[in-house]
């Protein structure tokens, strides 16, 4: 079993860095060392499905020689990861009762004492210690009671929080598992400070003010400490990109359809007729329209009424560029080249799926829905539908909206 210090020493990456190259490969990307796949030193291909990430390592290993030795780097983070975390036991969680029992923030939680001071009130950082373990408790205290609502545990005599703590960070992407791993290895920074910055609870200078006021670094290292913090940050950023648009897409799927959110299951194809429909574009603009003309939504094309992905490949375009082209030519022949701007579009990736996320802002004019074959009608959102209006109600209500 290695530790991440074992790792460490272990570890050890060549490569040319004039020859790499960044290539799609079924569901991820991977790094091409001309024409061969990069590995780790555990024989584990660099590939992910965040190109993201993978091209942070890329621009890593070719920017900052020697970054593959660097272990905060991300060529280090990602293989530890892969030969270490995804292929053994996690080598934190053998030594978590010993972490749990030394970090100061778990026995301040456990005890149920009022606070966490400093040791002696006549050093110079007194002051400023105490303030910054303050706010770190009043953090923790906070982070606890969220935590607590989302984890089930049986009832028990002992204290929850580190049965708490423990299943969360077991609930972690293993891209924060390293994380907390590499920051506790680095700095001796216990558990709870690390769970902290890695969940987005606290900033880098925060992290970095608490290991100082704990006295597990000196102030001399606060620039250190925040150069490897962002190394982490950027990490964090580009390996959980996938996950977080995937959990972002996910909680507007679970609200459901309503005043400010519709699905579609296509742009342009008649699923039934097995052929592209007219009908099928005009329902999509429809919803467009309405949201311009009320208080503004979302519309997701290549998701079914009842939630579950269909994905625009259905569409049959011939790549995501001929999706996007289609939508927003119909929505300028259709809607107006005036109003582009209050529309955002972005492709995203459900599984192994693509949806498109249409985020429309109240316009500042009237909308009207003009497309061939349709008469021309005035849409706003009511409830979780978008009606047409007569001439009388657009009058009114243009009257009393613009």
């Amino acid at each position: 079993m290695q530790s991440f210090e074992d790792y460490t020493g272990s570890f050890n990456l060549s490569c040319n860095t004039g020859l790499l190259d960044v290539c799609l490969q079924n569901n991820g990307y991977s790094i091409f060392e001309g024409q061969k796949p990069l590995f780790t030193p555990g024989n584990k291909p660099f590939s992910h499905p965040s190109d993201a990430l993978v091209r942070l390592i890329t621009a890593d290993l070719q920017l900052h020689e020697p970054a593959g030795n660097d272990h905060l780097s991300s060529p280090f983070l990602y293989a530890f990861m892969k030969d270490v975390l995804q292929e053994e036991k996690d080598p934190l969680l053998l030594q978590w009762e010993d972490l749990i029992g030394s970090d100061p923030f778990v026995r301040v939680k456990i005890s149920e004492e009022s606070s966490l001071r400093p040791r002696n009130p006549d050093e110079p950082l007194f002051a400023f210690s105490f303030i910054s373990l303050a706010g770190l408790l009043e953090t923790v205290n906070q982070f606890s009671g969220r935590i607590m609502g989302e984890i089930s545990l049986e009832e028990s005599e002992t204290h929850p929080f580190p049965a708490v703590l423990k299943q969360f960070y077991q609930s972690m992407p293993f891209e924060q598992k390293t994380a907390v791993q590499a920051l506790n290895s680095s700095h001796g920074s216990g558990i709870v400070l690390p769970l902290l910055f890695v969940s987005g609870e606290i900033s880098s200078v925060e992290y970095a003010n608490g290991l100082i006021a704990l006295r597990i670094q000196s102030k001399q290292e606060f620039p250190e400490i925040l150069a490897g913090m962002a190394k982490i940050q950027s990490w964090l950023d580009c390996g959980l990109r996938k996950h977080r648009i995937e959990k972002q897409i996910a909680g507007i799927i679970n609200d459901g359809e309503g005043d400010a959110i519709e699905f579609k299951s296509t742009l342009r194809w008649d699923i039934r007729a097995g052929k592209t429909n007219p009908a099928i574009e005009h329902a999509c603009l429809k919803t467009i329209a309405a949201f311009l003309n009320s208080s503004g939504g979302t519309l997701l094309i290549g998701v079914r009424d009842d939630g579950s992905i269909e994905g625009i490949e259905t569409d049959r375009l011939p790549n995501e560029d001929k999706f996007l082209l289609h939508l927003w030519t119909l929505i300028r022949t259709c809607l107006g080249r005036d109003f582009s701007p209050y529309i955002r579009t972005r492709l995203e990736k459900a599984g192994e799926k693509t949806v498109c996320i249409v985020s429309c802002q109240p316009s500042s004019r009237p909308v009207f829905l003009r497309q061939a074959g349709f008469s021309e009608e005035m849409y706003i959102r009511v409830g979780p539908s978008s009606n047409a209006m007569s001439i009388s109600e657009a009058l009114t209500y243009i009257e009393d909206h613009y």
